[in-house]
């Protein structure tokens, strides 16, 4: 049976747009816990810089009993093998990163713990209410 050239481009554009059309499942990964499919409705993203030119630090706290800011509960996104990837340059990427991972701001707040010293940003999340 032989193939029609024009069938088969029209089958592959289909096919092409049709995944377009899927959303993908946000992932919000820390310590290996994806935060997104547990049963919680808030989490506070702690942001720190080291210094000039340093990368932000960012943790999650999001009701964890071990939390303290450490690289247990420190955020990075994924690669495409689900591996971390490097901390995020500012803080603004991670913000807009967990927002499109399908959370809100709901405060936030910066203090300041003396001369010299790198500011912290806090930013309290809420799941975005679907529908």
């Amino acid at each position: 049976m032989e193939e029609n050239p024009d069938t088969m481009k029209r089958l592959s554009a289909l096919i092409f747009f049709c995944t377009l059309s899927f959303q993908t499942v946000a992932q919000l990964i820390v310590n290996r816990v994806d935060i997104n499919q547990l049963d919680i409705e808030y989490c506070q993203l702690i942001c720190e810089y080291p210094g000039l030119g340093g990368k932000a630090r960012i943790y999650v706290d999001y009701g964890q009993a071990d939390f303290r800011e450490g690289l247990n509960s420190e955020l990075r996104s994924l690669n495409a093998e689900g591996e971390p990837t490097e901390r995020f340059l500012t803080v603004m990427q991670a913000v807009n990163f967990v927002g499109k991972q399908g959370w809100e701001v709901v405060s936030f707040q910066v203090t300041h713990a003396g001369s010299g010293s790198s500011s912290q940003f806090i930013y309290v999340m809420r799941k975005k209410r679907r529908g």
